[in-house]
């Protein structure tokens, strides 16, 4: 049994984080958050507004364009380029702050948590301040998290009632930014991509999740997630923050699939189960309508699932012919093998290991396959890997069209949020004309499921692009 106990002496494990400068990652339930590797100490007892430090903008070139246009608008983010007094708020030698925030005309546009974090591999963070309220006057307190807690918490109970296995918290879409919490059943999973919301508010959102959930346990990753890297925040393995938890975690069944997980495992990315239902649900149908349609004595359908994780595992479950490839992402042999033997679907899995979009071992079974899924990892994970991203995906999705027989399917997931339908789009044609096949779009989903909302004008920053191709 892993215990919460020694969550205090945290601060004492955080400092060695290969490539990044760990400012003030810390405590702040007594309203100081210390930093981890220098003396700075930092108040914040400015959840008041008249005590909140000011974040002014820059005058706008145009009506559209620069400074304050965007923020005034309702944009929730404020970039580096858009602010006019970033040495002044660095002068108080605090990493992070909580600051009012005023266009150049002195007009008040509301909260926001700022980021003044400088240096590391990636230079100053771009994403200064992040928005949290449009009032100044709102204290942002325990009651500020609760209440926007509860409001996530009524909107996944009206899609999935009583049953608690899916995102709660999904960072700007439920006004909580750069906050990610996903449930399973009695236990909560953490995650800040926000510095800033991290190293000032940890511990009230910690409380206010206690108070509103009751979990048996709370877990806080800091996985080495691109997002944290932009924002300069270290990583380091994952903790039990509150209560007690003992591992696996098996959620109820689902489509006769039950998933199960170490919630603690380092290499294990939380969320992705829940971001991967809507291609689940595609791919059960498509499973069950190979099967209807099947022949007497004709064999099993064909399947294989290119660094998927619950899709490989459905696809054996439902009694598919299937081969599973790992070697990119955080799907691993292992953790595939477990998911499948706790399914008992172990036996009926080949797995296979590939880094490079080469046929390789599957040379033999090219075109042979009534369905491919294709689930990398963000090959695009920024707006500068977008071009390098694209070749990738189309090389990937070549060598997947190969596999697919005359007639199959082709399910591919791009995780990139970077990367335009119109780019992805650009990748899957090119693929499959490299690979001499034609294609047709079945289906298009650009969003996530219903528990993982974006903010309205943050459109580009869903989990997952998934589409469906019949192929000839």
């Amino acid at each position: 049994m892993r215990s919460g106990a020694l969550f205090g002496m945290r601060l004492l494990t955080r400092t060695r984080v290969s490539g990044l400068q760990p400012l003030g990652f810390g405590s702040c339930a007594s309203g100081v958050a210390s930093c981890s590797n220098s003396s700075i100490s930092i108040s914040i007892s400015n959840r008041q507004a008249t005590d909140r430090p000011i974040l002014r903008l820059l005058p706008r070139r145009s009506d559209n364009k620069g400074g304050d246009a965007r923020a005034s608008r309702g944009f929730p983010w404020i970039f580096r380029d858009e602010a006019a007094n970033i040495e002044e708020l660095r002068a108080s030698g605090q990493p992070a702050v909580l600051a009012n925030v005023e266009t150049s005309e002195g007009r008040e546009l509301g909260s926001a948590v700022c980021n003044l974090q400088k240096g590391g591999a990636t230079g100053n963070v771009n994403i200064l301040a992040r928005m949290v309220a449009d009032n100044i006057n709102l204290p942002i307190d325990h009651a500020f998290f609760a209440h926007k807690i509860r409001m996530a918490l009524q909107h996944r109970e009206s899609i999935f009632g009583t049953k608690r296995c899916y995102r709660l918290l999904n960072g700007e879409g439920d006004q909580l930014p750069g906050v990610i919490c996903d449930v399973y059943c009695d236990v909560l999973v953490l995650q800040f991509t926000s510095a800033a919301m991290e190293i000032l508010f940890e511990q009230l959102v910690l409380d206010a999740l206690e108070m509103v959930m009751a979990p048996r346990a709370t877990i806080v990753h800091h996985d080495a997630r691109i997002d944290r890297q932009l924002e300069l925040a270290p990583s380091w393995p994952p903790v039990v923050a509150r209560g007690e938890y003992q591992s696996p975690t098996d959620l109820p069944e689902e489509d006769d699939l039950v998933f199960s997980a170490d919630l603690l495992a380092p290499d294990w990315v939380s969320g992705r189960f829940f971001v991967e239902r809507p291609q689940r649900i595609v791919l059960a149908t498509a499973l069950a309508g190979l099967n209807a349609r099947r022949r007497k004595g004709e064999g099993p359908p064909r399947m294989l699932s290119l660094f998927g994780e619950s899709s490989g595992v459905l696809g054996a479950l439902k009694g598919c012919n299937m081969t599973c490839v790992v070697g990119l992402g955080e799907v691993s042999m292992a953790r595939l093998e477990q998911l499948a033997r706790r399914n008992r679907c172990w036996e009926g899995l080949e797995c296979l290991y590939m880094e490079a979009p080469q046929a390789g071992l599957l040379s033999k079974r090219l075109g042979t396959f009534d369905i491919v899924t294709l689930e990398p990892p963000a090959f695009a994970p920024t707006y500068g890997k977008v071009e390098e991203g694209m070749q990738k995906y189309a090389a990937w999705i070549g060598l997947a069209a190969s596999a697919v027989k005359p007639g199959g399917l082709l399910l591919v997931a791009c995780r990139s949020r970077a990367m335009s339908i119109v780019k992805l789009m650009r990748s899957i044609n090119l693929g499959i004309w490299s690979a001499r096949r034609k294609a047709t779009l079945v289906k298009r989903s650009s969003s996530g499921p219903p528990d993982f909302p974006v903010h309205a004008s943050l459109l580009d920053t869903n989990e997952m692009q998934f589409l469906a191709l019949r192929l000839t």
